[in-house]
């Protein structure tokens, strides 16, 4: 080889790297939580009857990979917390240390298969094509997604698939954006 060819070759070489560094930089990663309370009784009396109050609150997580503002990777989990506050001033339904599973974790264990609108399945499965659905959209793509009041999907195509509740998900994911570098 000529010392042209060889310089040739390690510039080539040195431009190729610097090209997939830049690609691989081009990528960012961002991991957003939203946690509303969305219960949050006193225990009370009223009329000699004692009745319970209660604390409960859902964490949903979102991690994405974006590439400008096209999702390439994304995956959601959501915690449940929730406490019973009984009247004579005990609280049940949480230990002290106790580890909380997320849904994701609990897998067909939480149990909402049965409720589930077929063919949609439990809840991880529909989180799942959720997920799927949102790769290769824009963040506005799914930011922008039509929910109902209750925060489930509008569109007929994507609901048959997934019919849980996606309102925090996608705030989860804004806030996800938002931190992504």
């Amino acid at each position: 080889m000529t010392k042209k060819m060889i310089v040739l070759v390690l510039a080539l070489s040195l431009l190729l790297g610097t090209v997939m560094m830049a690609q691989a930089s081009a990528e960012t990663m961002g991991i957003g939580v939203y946690t509303p309370v969305s219960k949050a009784e006193n225990a009370y009396e009223l009329d000699g009857d004692l009745y319970d109050g209660a604390v409960n609150a859902d964490s949903t997580v979102c991690c994405v990979v974006l590439e400008g503002n096209v999702i390439k990777a994304i995956r959601f989990d959501v915690t449940q917390f929730k406490v019973t506050v009984k009247a004579d001033g005990s609280v049940s339904g949480v230990t002290a240390g106790e580890t909380i599973q997320s849904k994701g974790e609990k897998k067909e264990a939480y149990g909402m298969v049965a409720y589930a609108q077929a063919p949609a399945g439990e809840w991880y499965v529909q989180a799942a094509a959720f997920e799927a659905w949102c790769v290769g959209k824009t963040v506005e793509e799914v930011l922008g997604l039509e929910l109902g009041a209750d925060g489930k999907i509008l569109d007929a195509d994507i609901k048959t698939s997934c019919s849980i509740i996606v309102s925090d998900m996608v705030k989860a994911l804004e806030r996800a954006v938002a931190e992504a570098r």
